[in-house]
């Protein structure tokens, strides 16, 4: 008997959760695309060295935060966490 495979994943509204004034604002707009264009919406961290406690707790209640907006902005949609990311830095302006 054959399985048939499982069906794909949606795709994905992806945002950044990084230390930005405006990230709740973001999260809210991913949130609303994500759910006007049939898809789920996951949160990126950003890397954040094991070390680096402050940075880490800072994380975590940016993470929370960004959760609680997604589902306020749009309830029943899929929320996803992607692994931390390397975001590149800004180039040296010489």
């Amino acid at each position: 008997m054959d399985h048939a495979p499982p069906p794909p994943a949606p795709a994905t509204v992806r945002v950044v959760v990084e230390d930005v004034c405006d990230l709740e604002e973001r999260v809210s707009a991913a949130a609303r695309r994500a759910r006007e264009c049939h898809r789920a919406v996951e949160l990126v961290e950003p890397f954040v060295a094991e070390c680096d406690h402050a940075g880490r707790a800072g994380l975590i209640r940016r993470m929370d935060v960004a959760l609680a907006v997604a589902r306020r902005a749009a309830p029943g949609v899929e929320i996803r966490v992607g692994g931390a990311i390397e975001l590149p830095r800004p180039r040296d302006p010489r």
